[in-house]
């Protein structure tokens, strides 16, 4: 009996009051080093002894402790051995009473209850497992028991003192040897075929077909011809017997242990259960296997008993295993399935390898993959491009069953019929012989050409469904089959009359084989950007030795075989190599005039762009050229790839050219402001020359690296740009409003919400006087945070190509013209006559952004100045105080928040000419109620000048009424 090599956990093998002996390496002995070195190779070992066995199973495994042998026997009866450690100490783990008990020479050395308290009925051996760490577990929790740990051990399994298996450890790797036969059948689980009304179930079938019949074999260029059944009448079947599968546990068991197999069913309704009449015949055990830890049951009955699709009731069985145990028996029952009887028809072959969501059919085999007319003819399949190949020295061939599967339609067996699914279903081919059908496949004889060369018979040799080459008789090297293509004829037959269901035909091409390819990679070296093309040539040299040679071929015989992948030439009539996606630039094929004696070259082009692209990137460029072959499939392409590094020139501001004292923010930042009064242009505009920040009013650079004569800095000019930095970046305005400032696509231009905030003329930056411009300058005080964009300075060369810089962008804070300020100690009193009046510059000072106030004064550096002449300068075109908004904290309230207009309507401020330039005029004081005690208002004020407005608030104590 054929035994399998299977891989268990530790312990995962064991059933109630087996005894697990460990001969161990490590932990409790003072031998260690000993049995270290004895055992040090065993690994190598172990993997000799697993590739010596392959898949014959084991049969028998022992250890002789006295020569530290393992021996392990093969099913086929073959023995290998390897040398392991000898005479090693022993542990043993048992199961006993409910409890893990770990001994050591047969005395006790640790125990625990199991913590699920089972006993002997109970008791699963299957949740038995250990761990990394030793540690004995049942069904994933710990016992409390744990194992000596041992990098390298050996562990005899032992069930009823039969050793059923070794595992044995290296360094923390598992190697397992494992005696099928020991394990008695636990349980048994049903693989479902499908599922009826929710429940399980395999199906009892009857197969309907029309049977084909030949026509004529006669050879002709158009093969074979066979009669398909034009009409189909279904007028033969098949009754094959019914096939359950189930999952065996543990997944060793084999049929030798099973002495007998019994299914039983019933017809079961929604209430209660009757008898059915559905009786099952005894089963034949030798139709019955067990393969890969799935048990085939092969039994026949009544089908015609079977209930209805549609019926109120189904039919359901299960199956008794009995099995030898202990010199006993016991009996394992699976669980219920359903049985239902369906009818199988419209069978037809078709390509298993087919990688389309529907199969196509084989060529003729019916008319969902044939051309009309053809159906039942073998000349669909010649017409038509080869399904598979084979090499012709390959001497185990082609397995073309794995080219075929086979296709069917379900009917329910009710009157009329209903399909069940939808589509083609498909029966793998090692479940043939359940549907009482096989596959036969011959040799479809036809020739070709008026020479008449037979393709089939003469070059192939087919041997059940493995297709060789051949040429004649000849079998050994038959290079001449090289390029025939011969036919096929599968056949799906009934398996016990050999009634033909269908016919299909498979065309296979013959083929010299993998022949390899080459590929050369031409390194071009680095290449200094440069504004025009480059070229790179690969030489006569290296096609004649890297391509022509290295493949054994003349130059005529390349050229015969290859051509150039190519969908185009260029001007010059020559061909350009097709590249992958993503590559650079242009191969062309050369041709030299003289195409007997010289050699074909290949030339790579990368353009300015080509380089640009690349340097966005990594800076890397890849081309590659590919010949493949004309007509040979089996050759192997042939590929150039060209390979260059872009190197990017770069630059920076030269050392001293930035002047130091134009610069803030550790050379970051410079400053834009409006024109010093009195200097010319005398108009507060606001336009700022970036040049004048750089040492002798223009900019100066340097080079940082190797530079081609494109780059060189006598062929360099510069420019301002607003940054593209500076992109969805969001500011505030005064106003109140979010504004998202974008850069036009020149960099000239700086906008918010698509308004003009500034731009760049020549070497100025120039603010604009558009509100939402004004909005955003005036946000903030030039001392706090001033609006501030992004500069790049852009380097160009005479071919418009940009030189990047290393520290070319910088920022510009664009500072607010004037600031306004509340002048302390300024009050109001109540109760004066016609009111109490202040001047709107005793409430309000102004300073503009060297903060010079507008008034005669001292600067902070000590220079006298006349500032009176601001107002007119910076065009301040009114000083308003915001009446509606004054807020008090009269009653106890916020004066942060709350209007003065709410709490009372007899107090009555006003002011008067607002908008006299240098004036300003008043503001008025006057309450019309009742006495009132002291309190306090805060009075906004807006200024309006030539750039915006500018926002301040000025507190003021009211004093109490006069004379209380």
């Amino acid at each position: 009996m054929r035994k399998r090599f299977v891989k268990v956990v530790l312990f995962g093998a064991l059933t109630f009051a087996a005894t697990t002996s460990f001969i161990s390496c490590k932990d409790y002995d003072d031998d260690i080093k000993r049995i270290d070195n004895e055992i040090g190779q065993i690994n190598q070992s172990l993997t000799d002894l697993k590739t010596a066995i392959g898949n014959n199973g084991v049969k028998s495994v022992s250890y002789d402790a006295a020569t530290g042998t393992l021996t392990i026997v093969d099913s086929n009866d073959k023995s290998v051995s390897c040398k392991i450690a000898q005479n090693l100490p022993e542990y043993s783990l048992e199961i006993k009473d409910g409890k893990v008990i770990l001994k050591k020479d047969g005395s006790d050395v640790s125990s625990a209850t199991l913590p699920s308290a089972e006993v002997a009925d109970s008791f699963d051996p299957t949740k038995l497992t250990i761990n990394a760490e030793g540690e004995v577990l049942y069904d994933g929790a710990k016992t409390g028991v744990k194992i000596p740990k041992a990098t390298s051990s050996i562990a005899s399994i032992k069930k009823d003192g039969v050793i059923i298996g070794y595992t044995v450890t290296e360094n923390g790797v598992p190697s397992n040897f494992y005696i099928e036969d020991a394990l008695p059948l636990t349980s048994l689980v049903f693989v479902p075929e499908a599922y009826l009304s929710g429940v399980e179930a395999m199906r009892a079938t009857n197969l309907t077909y029309d049977k084909w019949t030949v026509n004529t074999q006669a050879v002709t260029e158009k093969g074979e011809i066979w009669n398909a059944p034009a009409n189909p009448a279904s007028n033969s079947n098949i009754t094959p017997d019914m096939v359950a599968y189930y999952h065996v546990n543990p997944i060793g068991v084999t049929m030798k242990q099973i002495s007998k197999l019994v299914l039983s069913a019933d017809d079961k309704e929604f209430v209660g259960t009757r008898a059915t009449d559905f009786n099952i015949a005894n089963i034949d055990l030798e139709k019955c296997s067990i393969t890969d830890g799935i048990l085939k049951v092969v039994f026949n009955g009544n089908s015609e008993a079977i209930q209805k699709i549609d019926a109120s009731k189904i039919t359901v069985m299960n199956l008794k295993a009995t099995v030898e145990v202990n010199g006993g028996s016991k009996t394992v029952a699976s669980d219920y399935a359903a049985i239902y009887k369906s009818i199988l028809k419209d069978f037809v072959l078709a390509n298993a390898q087919d990688a389309g969501v529907h199969k196509a059919h084989l060529y003729g085999a019916d008319a969902t993959n044939t051309k009309a007319g053809l159906v039942g003819k073998a000349e669909d399949a010649i017409a038509k491009d080869p399904l598979c190949e084979v090499a012709y020295n390959n001497k185990e061939g082609i397995d073309l069953s794995k080219w075929v599967e086979t296709h069917y339609t379900e009917w329910t067996d009710a009157n009329p019929m209903k399909q069940i699914g939808t589509g083609d279903k498909t029966i793998a081919n090692d479940k043939l012989a359940d549907y009482g059908l096989k596959l036969v496949y011959s040799l479809s004889d036809y020739y070709k050409g008026d020479n008449k060369t037979l393709q089939s018979s003469f070059f192939a040799n087919l041997n059940g469904s493995v297709l060789t080459a051949k040429v004649g008789s000849i079998t050994e090297d038959p290079i001449a089959a090289v390029g025939r293509m011969p036919l096929v004829r599968v056949e799906l037959q009934n398996a016990s009359n050999g009634e033909v269901v269908n016919v299909g035909w498979i065309k296979v091409m013959i083929t010299r084989g993998d022949v390899a390819g080459t590929d050369y990679p031409k390194a071009c070296g680095d290449l200094n950007l440069q504004c025009t093309p480059k070229t790179w040539n690969l030489t006569f040299d290296e096609m004649n030795v890297h391509i022509y040679q290295k493949l054994g071929l003349t130059k005529e015989d390349f050229h015969a075989i290859y051509e150039l992948k190519s969908t185009s030439t260029n001007p010059s009539g020559q061909k350009v190599a097709t590249l992958k996606a993503g590559e650079y630039g242009e191969v062309v094929e050369l041709n030299d005039a003289d195409p007997n004696v010289e050699t074909v070259c290949l030339a790579w082009t990368v353009t300015d762009v080509d380089q640009l692209n690349a340097i966005a990137k990594d800076g890397q460029m890849i081309a590659t050229a590919t010949y493949q072959p004309k007509n040979d499939k089996s050759r192997a392409d042939v590929t150039i790839t060209f390979t260059a590094s872009v190197k990017s020139p770069s630059a920076s501001f030269d050392t001293g050219s930035k002047n130091t004292e134009y610069w803030y923010n550790n050379m970051n930042n410079i400053r834009m402001n409006t024109v010093v009064p009195g200097v010319t242009p005398n108009d507060c505009s606001f336009s700022v020359n970036v040049d004048n920040v750089f040492e002798g009013n223009k900019p100066s650079f340097k080079l940082n690296n190797t530079v081609s004569d494109d780059f060189k800095l006598a062929n360099i000019s510069y420019q301002y740009i607003f940054s593209a930095e500076n992109n969805n970046v969001k500011v505030m305005g005064n106003d109140g409003k979010e504004y998202t400032l974008t850069v036009t696509a020149n960099g000239k231009e700086l906008r918010g919400n698509t308004a003009l905030v500034a731009k760049i003329v020549g070497t100025n930056v120039e603010y604009q006087e558009t509100p939402e411009a004004k909005a955003i300058l005036n946000i903030s005080a030039h001392d706090v945070a001033p609006f501030t964009a992004k500069l790049d300075m852009v380097l160009t060369n005479k071919c418009n190509m940009r030189l990047p810089m290393t520290d070319g962008q910088f920022n510009a804070e664009f500072l607010r013209p004037i600031n306004v300020f509340a002048n302390e100690g300024k009050y109001f009193v109540d109760a004066t006559d016609e009111g109490y009046t202040v001047k709107m510059l005793d409430l309000v000072y102004l300073t503009d952004w060297r903060d010079y106030k507008f008034a005669k004064g001292t600067s902070a550096s000590g220079v006298a100045y006349d500032g009176s002449a601001y107002y007119d300068y910076y065009k301040v075109q009114s000083i308003v105080a915001d009446i509606a908004n004054i807020t008090t904290n009269m009653n106890g309230n916020d004066i942060e928040t709350k209007k003065l207009s709410e709490v009372t309507n007899q107090i009555d401020i006003k002011q008067a000419n607002s908008s006299v330039v240098g004036d300003y005029g008043t503001i008025t004081y006057k309450n019309n109620g009742s006495n009132v005690q002291a309190f306090k208002v805060k009075i906004p004020v807006v200024v309006t000048y030539k750039w915006g407005t500018v926002k301040t608030a000025v507190y003021m104590d009211v004093q109490k009424t006069e004379g209380n």
